[in-house]
């Protein structure tokens, strides 16, 4: 009984994988403008592979890391949470590429998928490796640098970072619990640099709203918690990881960002 439903969890994950391709070549072939289609064909290329080097990356990057001897076994759920996370950047992704010259567009989808990976692997393992945020946080400063807004790169990251850190400690000083937390300050601060200054207070707010939502869907749905916090008192606790919604935040504020280069909407519809 137990082999049929994994071989049945197995197809199901299978055509859904295939169907989000199909979805994605359709809409592109179906779209009235040339620069829209040809950045849904590239995207439809580019998804199934980043899908591919996910799984090898979540699966070996913990032990790179130490946090375990081998390479835990993929989960039904868990494929289903990296093919979301990858169609949801693929998604934003074409309306970058559709919309902005190419080099800001492909700046936007490298942090994207950065923040991308560390979600996932908050959201598995509770671990925010730095090997992963400090890439993220220098390419927000190079292309900061590049689009010749780096000192409001580094203000934004200065600015997420410090309002980050405070927050953390009152709420570990209120609640007398271990919520300060290295990877959700370095984060926060990647972010930032992305989001740059004029964007910061936003992704802070967006972050704040859509992690006690996450808290919430997950407490009434009785989804495990996979970060392991220390009390100030007989006891142990767990809280949600903020890594989702940190990326969640990011490529809202990103979107949001670009909203004026974005043309009318109607390009983006099939048939309209």
């Amino acid at each position: 009984m137990n082999g049929n439903r994994i071989r049945q969890s197995t197809i199901g994950d299978k055509l859904l994988f295939v169907a989000a391709i199909a979805g994605l070549v359709l809409w592109s072939l179906l779209a009235h403008d040339r620069g829209v289609s040809a950045a849904g064909i590239c995207v439809a290329i580019w998804f199934p592979l980043s899908v591919l080097l996910y799984r090898f990356m979540l699966r070996w990057l913990p032990v790179i890391g130490c946090i375990r001897a081998t390479p835990s076994e993929e989960t039904s759920q868990g494929r289903r949470e990296i093919t979301a996370g990858c169609l949801l950047v693929a998604s934003f992704s074409i309306v970058f590429l559709a919309c902005l010259p190419p080099l800001h567009a492909v700046e936007n989808i490298i942090g994207l998928n950065f923040a991308c990976l560390a979600a996932l692997l908050d959201r598995r393992e509770g671990w925010l490796p730095n090997y992963i945020l400090i890439p993220m946080l220098l390419t927000g400063l190079i292309s900061g640098m590049v689009n010749d807004n780096v000192n409001t790169a580094i203000s934004g990251a200065a600015i997420a970072w410090g309002i980050t850190s405070l927050a953390l400690v009152f709420i570990s000083v209120s609640l007398r619990a271990n919520f300060l937390s290295g990877g959700d300050m370095t984060m926060a601060t990647a972010c930032g640099a992305w989001a740059g200054s004029d964007n910061v207070t936003l992704f802070l707010l967006l972050s704040a709203c859509l992690h006690w939502m996450f808290c919430v869907v997950m407490r009434h749905f009785s989804i495990q918690p996979r970060r392991y916090i220390d009390l100030d008192r007989p006891g142990s606790g767990w809280v949600q990881p903020m890594g989702p919604s940190f990326a969640f935040s990011l490529a809202i504020v990103l979107l949001l960002h670009n909203m004026p280069d974005i043309p009318d909407w109607k390009y983006f519809i099939p048939g309209y």
